[in-house]
């Protein structure tokens, strides 16, 4: 009697395919690592220029009314 076994289907391109999957997961992990990175600059620069006082603006005296012309 023979065994009941079921053949496994193999593509012909399963290499390149595999191949082709691995190099997008690396490039998306590179590509999501570089997101956080940058994501984690811009919020330290926002607390830096956060913490930094901010100089006091000087404000120019009041404008005398002009006289009455006649």
């Amino acid at each position: 009697m023979a065994k009941n076994t079921a053949a496994k289907f193999v593509r012909p391109d399963a290499d390149a395919r595999q191949a082709e999957a691995a190099k997008t997961t690396r490039l998306r992990s590179l590509r999501l690592a570089k997101e956080a990175e940058d994501a984690a600059n811009a919020a330290a620069a926002k607390l830096e220029a956060a913490a930094k006082p901010r100089p006091r603006a000087r404000t120019s005296p009041r404008p005398t009314p002009p006289g009455p012309t006649t």
